[in-house]
């Protein structure tokens, strides 16, 4: 009896093995294609497609510091009548599988933005399984392939780089923000609110190495979309305002000009924001209250607090209004001035914004300021 029961206990534990799947799909991980950036152009009729890949063993090698090489980079290009079409035309050269769970970047082209529209061109990236939705989506005018080629200083990686890692330059210096591909869609389809995306670019660098000076990747403006379609877009001299009306600015510098001469630098700090509106003549306008900490960064030449606050406080109003009225320029809120209206408001938003071919105009900006402190000095240094 035992001997039977020894024997169908192993009759049953074969059966159960022979059903489990094991392993047979396996892929070894070091003989995969690692994709990293996904770039979407549009040129003679025909989608370009551009895959930038990374050698992550050479990133888990440095264990965060930097190489004494340069990291290699690969980029791929494939041409179709479709994305699809574009990335098939890049498997048939490819002889390992290629990844796209990797993928933290989105960039497209304005030509692609201008001439296919964004519906189309992320149609293919939300639907493929592999890829995510939290991407870092940006546009630019630059040739792609220069502009993926580009390395961080210290012979970083690209993983490092500002195309991938935005947050980091942003945490430091708060004026464009970027992202992601899924806020910047929910943005998109919202009726109330005008999306927008961060333009890349590279320049010459502030760094040097080697006694070279660098090309760099920065953000130089912003693309601008209402009503599911292309609007107009603003450089960064245009933008200047706009930072001050992003609840989530933690550091922007302000430097106050006498005859074109800097006397004193603030780092400014936004903390609250209401838009109201009023309605006269059959118009609607805003009446923006923004609170706001400064702090005293460097001071050049003596100022009373008074002065100071009158000072900054009339420095962004210029900067607000100019941004504002740039964008009224194409007929776009870059602002969203609208938006708590839309939320709040609909029926007056309905009558007095949507139905209304003009951008309503800003009434009133009202500031409450406070200047934390003076750094370790309380005024300016005199020299004996």
């Amino acid at each position: 009896m035992k001997r039977i029961k020894l024997v169908r206990t192993l009759l049953a534990v074969c059966l159960i093995a022979s059903l489990l799947t094991g392993c047979w799909d396996f892929k070894n991980i070091d003989r995969m294609n690692y994709l990293t950036t996904l770039g979407i152009d549009y040129d003679k009729n025909q989608f370009v497609v551009y895959l930038q890949s990374t050698d992550f063993s050479a990133i888990a090698k440095r264990e965060g510091t930097p190489s004494a090489s340069k990291q290699t980079q690969v980029i791929g290009i494939g041409k179709g009548i479709s994305i699809g079409d574009a990335l098939f035309q890049l498997y048939e050269t490819e002889q390992i599988p290629i990844y796209y769970g990797h993928i933290k970047t989105l960039v497209l082209s304005k030509k692609a933005l201008q001439k296919i529209g964004l519906v189309d061109l992320t149609d293919l990236v939300n639907r493929y399984r592999e890829i995510r939705y939290n991407l870092w989506v940006f546009g630019t005018e630059e040739p792609m392939d220069k502009f993926l080629f580009n390395h961080p200083y210290f012979n970083l990686s690209a993983y490092d780089s500002i195309l991938m890692k935005p947050l980091e330059t942003y945490k430091q210096s708060s004026f464009i923000k970027p992202i992601y591909l899924n806020r910047f869609l929910a943005d998109f389809y919202e009726k109330g609110k005008t999306a927008m995306i961060p333009i890349l670019s590279t320049d010459k660098s502030n760094w040097k190495e080697g006694g070279k000076t660098l090309r760099e990747l920065k953000m130089s403006g912003m693309y601008f979309f209402g009503k599911e379609k292309w609007s107009g877009e603003l450089d960064t001299e245009r933008l200047q305002g706009k930072q001050y009306l992003d609840k989530n600015m933690r550091r922007a510098p302000l430097i106050l000009l006498e005859n074109n001469k800097p006397i004193i630098t603030f780092v400014v700090h936004t903390q609250k924001i209401k838009v109201r509106y009023s309605i006269d003549n059959g118009k609607l306008s805003y009446k923006i209250e923004v609170k706001l900490k400064a702090f005293l960064d460097e001071m050049l030449e003596n100022m009373s607090q008074d002065e100071m606050r009158a000072r900054i406080m009339e420095h962004i109003e210029k900067n607000i209004r100019l941004t504002y009225d740039s964008g009224r320029e194409f007929n776009a809120d870059v602002l969203n001035l609208g938006y708590p209206i839309y939320k709040y408001h609909h029926s007056v938003w309905k009558k007095y914004i949507r139905d209304v071919e003009d951008v309503p105009d800003i009434q009133s900006i009202k500031f409450d300021l406070q200047i934390i402190h003076s750094g370790k000095y309380k005024g300016k240094i005199h020299r004996r």
